[in-house]
């Protein structure tokens, strides 16, 4: 049997597919040198220098504490730019073009008297022009000066409570009570507003799984950031941590000042505690105190006293008598 067509037409489909891929290559090719043109051609149009105009809304923040800003004179501030079509690329990439946040931190404030205040512009221009990398006489603003007007505050010293979970890994707990660096915050704010709080809060701090002492840094909690303001912000909490175990001890029962004579049965008791490691052999029954219960009590017609205890040593918690209550006889 003759096989020429089918041959005919298997070249004839290879090379309508060769003539395809030559097709689709050559489209390639010229879509990767009208690529590689575009580029060439931004890169030169980059570098070319331009002038651009800009009106940013000033924001100011971080105002001295004993001050408040109660008014803005000079909300907006044009700033004029000569630089390169690289620089000005970066500038709008990687900052706000709008809005000019002022950190009144970083300027010379000038007090002009009463309630009015101002900063230099040339400080800003300075700034400006480290942050995009050009000669500060290419940057032309609209105003020498920025003003505003702040009042002074009241003030007032608050405890700091701190705010915290801790959760201890198996064994450990919290040595001694958390200490907090500093006690004590300097609040400036309106007399009106100071004068309804008691304390400070800090931030919410948690700790998991600890078995060491921790250093932990956490911002003060303010209660109204629009009109309150701090000396400091943040403070230092510090936990001492220690390895506990359980333990136990024979205690005798105290009966000195008591009203009756008595006669306890046992006349000593187990306490069971729990105490730090370093600790453990500083324990000693005298440092406890456990005496029978008779206040506004029948002791005539009770069958037993209850326990309990009125002096132990600070460095153990959790105690628990056993037993709790102890029979007695009246001794005449």
């Amino acid at each position: 049997m003759d096989s020429s067509p089918a041959t005919y037409n298997s070249n004839n489909k290879h090379k309508k597919y060769k003539s395809f891929l030559g097709i689709r290559s050559d489209r390639l090719i010229f879509f990767i040198c009208i690529l590689i043109a575009t580029l060439f051609w931004l890169l030169i149009k980059l570098s070319d220098i331009y002038s651009v105009n800009y009106t940013f809304k000033i924001e100011y923040n971080n105002t001295p504490p004993a001050l408040r800003l109660t008014r803005v004179i000079d909300s907006t501030l044009d700033l004029s730019l000569t630089a390169s079509g690289f620089e000005i690329l970066k500038m709008n990439l990687f900052n706000d073009m709008e809005i000019l946040d002022i950190n009144l931190g970083n300027y010379a404030i000038d007090h002009r008297g009463g309630i009015n205040y101002a900063i230099y512009t040339q400080e800003l221009t300075t700034a400006l022009a480290e942050l995009i990398g050009v000669d500060e006489k290419d940057i032309q603003l609209s105003r020498a000066v920025l003003a505003f007007e702040m009042e002074k505050t009241g003030e007032k010293i608050l405890p700091i409570i701190p705010d915290y979970t801790v959760n201890y890994a198996n064994q450990y707990d919290l040595y001694s009570e958390v200490r907090t660096d500093p006690k004590v915050v300097k609040v400036f704010g309106p007399q009106s507003v100071l004068d309804t709080l008691n304390y400070i809060n800090t931030k919410k701090l948690m700790l998991e799984k600890i078995a060491s002492d921790q250093v932990a840094i956490i911002e003060l909690k303010n209660p109204n950031s629009k009109l309150l303001t701090f000396e400091n912000d943040q403070v230092l909490l510090y936990f001492e941590v220690e390895k506990f175990t359980e333990s136990e001890l024979l205690v005798p029962i105290n009966l000195s000042n008591m009203k009756y004579n008595i006669k306890t049965f046992p006349s000593q008791v187990t306490i069971y505690y729990r105490v730090a490691q370093k600790d453990f052999n500083e324990v000693r029954p005298y440092q406890f105190n456990i005496f029978p219960v008779v206040d506004n009590m029948d002791v005539l017609h009770a069958h037993k006293l209850p326990l309990k205890i009125s002096k132990q040593p600070d460095f153990v918690r959790n105690i628990r008598i056993v037993p709790s209550e102890v029979e007695f006889l009246i001794i005449k």
